[in-house]
């Protein structure tokens, strides 16, 4: 089985606040805290995007708005 390795972008404490903004964002929105079921499965769907490849803040908080979290 072969195994395929990409170069992964470091999380700096930058990274780490724009997510955080948008994942608040999001749970005031929605009226949930982040520490709840449904934040914490934002902040997953947040984070695959952001593993994917989307480092635009305004794109993540779109497509963060169209998950059925």
């Amino acid at each position: 089985m072969s195994k395929t390795d990409w170069p992964k972008e470091p999380l700096t404490n930058e990274i780490l606040q724009q997510l955080d903004r948008i994942l608040e964002d999001w749970c005031t929105e929605h009226n949930c805290d982040t520490s709840s079921d449904r934040g914490q499965a934002a902040a997953r769907a947040l984070f695959n995007w952001f593993e994917f490849g989307v480092r635009d803040t305004a794109e993540l908080s779109k497509l963060l708005r169209e998950e059925q979290v």
